[in-house]
């Protein structure tokens, strides 16, 4: 026995000198549609997507990781709950789940039993010993349907407080590709898959919450009114969940801002949520703009400052030709109306609201029309 001594001396003598995330493998099973998969990646890749570039980032910043491809192009959150038994094995750690592209582009389910279905994922992972980190879905570009993203936003805000709720880490990768990048389109292949560039955005956005690098500020979770609500009564409170899945807010640094005026009200919770509520001291009238200013314990700091939702009070009225929806038909309209000129619906310029009589063409046609109310208000 005593001749094997200076050998296992020596074996544990490397192994000290290991750093631990060496020690053992992690094994993360990237789950869901095609995105995960990697529709719209370069061809002459072998391995598309993110899940192998995550891989490749997660070994460079230290640890011993194998990111398993589990995309399955197509699939909804429901059919997911299924096949998701079917792909865990013995020896998976991590879950990351990115589904509901596809819900939401059928049109034939809510957001809240998408959340719901993509809880019941979750909790299957959980039940095998796995652990969760979920992702928000990526922005859709220029679709016909939810092209400005309010469904996809909406149903973003609930997957956010499904992670703070049931303590589960949270990529974001809407929140980096549509709200910090000037020119998200640039990422993408088509309407909905990201393009070479977009999938090594999108795996740096994992690979920084597995890591711990915290490069996203405050992000909403349900705001009421939502964002283009209609018809609000006009003595409808403000309700707004803000989240931080990194550092923390800086809750001091937070304010809320309607209509372009700081407003004080109380903000209850801590650092990781705030509970902001706002009961109108008088009624709402016309369009109320909602923004947040805030920012997070990190260094550097990651600072939110942007509008959050914007609502229609009960019997608001508008003229044809005020695209701003401030209550007048003005030069700011006109600025908006000008880049839209000549375009026809399903170009990438065109926008709905500038093409006055509907017809699916912005010409001057929709120019005469707002011509004749240039300088009227009608709130």
């Amino acid at each position: 026995m005593s001749g094997h001594r200076p050998f296992v001396l020596a074996v544990l003598g490397v192994l000290a000198v290991l750093p631990p995330a060496a020690l053992a493998q992690t094994t993360y099973v990237a789950f869901g549609d095609s995105i995960t998969w990697g529709v719209g990646d370069d061809p002459n890749r072998a391995e598309k997507g993110y899940p192998p570039r995550l891989e490749a980032l997660l070994q460079q910043r230290g640890q011993t990781a194998d990111v398993r491809n589990e995309g399955l192009p197509g699939e909804t959150t429901a059919e997911g709950i299924s096949r998701i038994d079917r792909v865990l094995v013995a020896g998976d750690d991590v879950l990351l789940v990115m589904e509901g592209t596809n819900d939401i582009g059928n049109q034939n389910v809510s957001n809240e039993t998408i959340a719901f279905n993509l809880d019941r994922i979750a909790e299957k992972a959980r039940a095998k010993g796995l652990t969760v980190t979920q992702a928000t879905i990526l922005p859709r570009l220029n679709t016909n349907y939810d092209a400005r993203n309010l469904v996809t936003g909406h149903y973003n805000g609930l997957v956010r407080d499904l992670a703070w709720s049931k303590e589960r880490k949270l990529a974001d990768p809407f929140e980096v590709f549509y709200r910090l990048n000037a020119n998200f389109a640039a990422l993408y292949d088509d309407r909905l898959h990201p393009n070479t560039a977009g999938y090594d955005l999108l795996a740096r956005v994992f690979a920084d919450v597995l890591t711990n690098v915290d490069t996203v500020p405050p992000v909403t979770g349900r705001v009421e009114p939502g964002n283009d609500d209609q018809n609000v009564p006009a003595d409808t409170p403000l309700r707004i969940d803000l989240f931080d899945f990194g550092a923390g807010i800086d809750v001091t640094a937070t304010r809320l801002v309607i209509n372009d005026a700081v407003v004080e009200t109380p903000l209850t919770g801590n650092a990781r949520k705030l509970d902001i509520r706002y009961d109108p001291p008088q009624p709402w009238k016309g369009v109320v703009r909602v923004a947040i200013r805030s920012r997070d314990l990190a260094n550097p700091v990651n600072t939110l400052d942007r509008e959050i939702t914007q609502f229609v009070v009960a019997g608001t009225t508008f003229l044809r030709g005020d695209i701003d929806r401030d209550g007048r038909v003005d030069g700011a309209d006109f600025l908006l109306f000008a880049p839209r000129f000549g375009t026809q619906r399903g170009e990438s310029r065109y926008l709905g609201v500038a093409d006055l009589n509907q017809d699916d063409t912005v010409d001057g046609a929709d120019l005469a029309v707002l011509a004749s109310n240039f300088g009227k208000t009608s709130f």
